[in-house]
């Protein structure tokens, strides 16, 4: 569980003869809780901190002996994260003895605060193997900082149109991008009588779509509050309220332009050899304490990057599929989605072959610095192999206002580009069908589909413009 670890960790302690493996915790003086499972080796242990099968004293339970610590060591964690949540503070070593010893299974809960509630409701997630950075996670993240912006804690009763205004206007121009480090205060400049010439400062807020995203999260736990928790709340209450809300801040989704591939040439170009023998080292920028860093990035990894985005682009993978592309796969020409757990059509010809092969099947970098790299080399492929870089506009909408920019259109590029591009590329050709796209990008809807065929309107209204000429002269 993705909690583990966030406030204890594993220790080994010698007790006579044999090793107990146990969970450590440290505030304002020191405990260490058992989980009655054993290992072998302490100084093995001590390594890593983690309980391995080849140092398990009972390989044959090892399974067993892992839930054990998971269980315990979960525990712990929950009890120290309902503490942190109501009095936004870990509990001192003294407190937390007390807190294990009337401590209350899920069942059993009766809270107090919202905020407790939430954090059973993202164990239900965890517990279920949903994802990592699911919504609902990053709805209780948002809430906490809200709480600790305000400085208080809320019950199901403070929920009204004031409670919603308040959660929305932080979320859109207060909540910090990220809490490993102190920015300050926004510094957005917004204006009532010219909203749609405002400047956002990029540490602070979210966007209308982040927003509305994050909204529909909060709706479905007050859902299960209701149904499940038997909080005395009416839902439709709550969304009648949040409905007159949205509506008087004007918080409404909206779509920019998105980086694709159109053309069939422009991605031969793109793998060409010729092009990758002028790729070389670079930089990218990195936000890190409110400032942008350079941080330099090796042809090497560059070139592996560009091989892996050309791969998605023929295969139509995400990130999470394309990581895991083996050679069985190639041969089955089938492939499972992580993300959906159904089978879609993997495209196999000798081009996706031979770039696995030179990369032995492992892309061997993270989600961020894939994504960086592949605005690198697509900087380097437009503006110094085909000296020919296009620029888009696009805008950013918070509540009523908006922040308008002129962008260089592969700087729109991300891992999801190469499924956009797959399918723009196929669409595009006029050759194929939705329906024998879709068996390839896994979709099975039309409209979650559109979203990846990236159309020219310009060069439609073209089209039919010539088409419906009827000037003979």
């Amino acid at each position: 569980m993705d909690y583990l670890g966030k406030h204890t960790s594993l220790i080994a302690v010698k007790e006579g003869d044999k090793v107990h493996v146990k969970v450590y915790y440290s505030r304002e003086g020191t405990k260490r809780y058992k989980t009655n499972v054993y290992v072998k080796n302490k100084a093995q242990f001590d390594k890593g901190n983690k309980f391995t099968k080849n140092n398990s004293l009972n390989p044959q339970n090892f399974k067993d002996d892992e839930d054990k610590i998971i269980k315990v060591q979960g525990k712990i964690e929950r009890i120290i994260q309902l503490f942190f949540d109501e009095h936004l503070d870990k509990p001192t070593a003294a407190q937390l003895d007390d807190l294990i010893a009337n401590y209350k299974e899920e069942s059993q809960r009766n809270y107090t605060f919202i905020s407790d509630y939430l954090a059973e409701y993202v164990e239900i997630f965890e517990e279920k193997n949903r994802n990592s950075k699911s919504v609902v996670k990053a709805f209780a993240s948002a809430y906490t900082q809200f709480c600790q912006f305000q400085n208080r804690n809320y019950k199901f009763n403070d929920i009204n149109e004031k409670f919603l205004s308040d959660l929305i206007d932080y979320f859109l121009l207060h909540k910090p991008k990220s809490t490993k480090y102190d920015v300050g205060k926004p510094n957005h400049l917004l204006s009532k009588s010219q909203p749609e010439q405002s400047e956002f400062d990029t540490n602070f807020g979210m966007n209308n779509n982040t927003l509305l995203k994050r909204l529909d999260a909060f709706r479905s736990f007050i859902l299960w509050a209701q149904k499940m928790k038997g909080i005395n709340i009416k839902y439709d209450t709550v969304s009648d309220a949040l409905k007159k809300v949205k509506s008087e801040k004007k918080i409404v989704g909206y779509t920019n332009i998105e980086f694709a591939f159109k053309k069939r040439e422009d991605l031969k170009l793109l793998a060409s050899e010729e092009f990758e023998s002028i790729i070389k080292d670079d930089i990218y920028i990195e936000h890190s304490k409110g400032k942008k860093l350079e941080k330099g990035v090796s042809k090497e990894l560059l070139v592996r990057a560009k091989d892996y985005f050309v791969v998605s682009i023929l295969t139509a993978n995400r990130i999470s599929d394309l990581r895991n592309i083996k050679r069985h796969h190639i041969e089955l020409g089938k492939q499972k989605a992580k993300k959906t757990n159904a089978e879609f059509l993997l495209n196999s010809n000798q081009t996706i072959v031979d770039l696995l092969e030179k990369n032995s099947y492992d892309l061997n970098m993270n989600d961020g610095k894939y994504n960086k790299c592949i605005k690198v080399f697509l900087r380097q492929f437009f503006t110094e192999y085909l000296k020919k870089v296009d620029r888009v506009w696009v805008v950013e909408w918070r509540g009523e206002f908006a922040q308008y920019k002129e962008v260089e259109y592969y700087s729109l590029a991300g891992s999801h580009s190469g499924r956009r591009s797959f399918a723009s590329i196929l669409y595009n050709e006029g050759r194929y069908p939705k329906r024998k796209i879709m068996q390839f990008t896994g979709h099975s809807s039309e409209r979650e589909f559109d979203k990846y065929i990236q159309l020219s309107p310009e060069e439609d209204i073209q089209e039919v413009s010539d088409f419906m000429n009827i000037n003979y002269n």
